[in-house]
């Protein structure tokens, strides 16, 4: 089995790599710093007053940022990582308790999960089939274009792993914990 998936990621990787998927070459964007004397970001920051529209993850990261993220993910389940156990607050079998689990397994410590379930309960209240009309945006992570998350599987559209993947991944690739992610998508109302 662990065979397997490290033959099904590399041959992925190798596919994107012969498609002509470069990678970018422009980095990330660093990191918004905090002012001085003020807290950082945090899920349980007040809500905003004013109605503002999320664009979700709009930012473009190439293909093989998102495949080498799957890869580091699949070496770190292949060396029979301990079963994740999810919190007590987190319902079994729910999008969240998914999402908690592949954060864990995705290398994420446990104490990213209040931004997490942050980020993603405002973006699409971890809905599946959450559908932004205005900007096309989709899943649970708001995939700016919803396809976007194809490169992880043909089933975007419909299953939550392939959604929580593909945004875990991207969140990586992006700002290289959901913490940043969650300070990001505070300050810009977008990550």
């Amino acid at each position: 089995m662990v065979a397997r998936l490290r033959s099904l990621v590399v041959a992925a990787v190798a596919v994107t790599l012969v498609s002509g998927c470069a990678a970018s070459t422009e980095a990330p964007p660093a990191a918004d710093p905090v002012p001085a004397g003020e807290p950082a970001a945090s899920p349980t920051a007040t809500v905003r007053q004013e109605a503002v529209s999320r664009a979700g993850a709009r930012a473009d990261v190439p293909e093989i940022e998102i495949m080498a993220q799957l890869a580091r993910r699949a070496e770190r389940i292949a060396k029979n990582l301990p079963e994740v156990v999810v919190p007590d607050d987190v319902s079994p079998g729910s999008n969240q308790a998914l999402g908690y689990r592949l954060m864990v397994e995705f290398g994420f410590p446990s104490s990213q999960w209040p931004f997490l379930n942050a980020l993603w309960h405002r973006e699409s209240g971890w809905n599946h089939f959450a559908d932004n009309p205005t900007s096309s945006a989709y899943g649970i992570p708001q995939s700016l274009p919803g396809d976007k998350m194809a490169v992880v599987g043909a089933d975007w559209r419909t299953t939550p792993e392939t959604q929580i993947k593909w945004g875990l991944a991207y969140i990586g690739a992006r700002y290289g914990t959901p913490q940043k992610a969650w300070q990001h998508s505070e300050q810009h109302n977008w990550y």
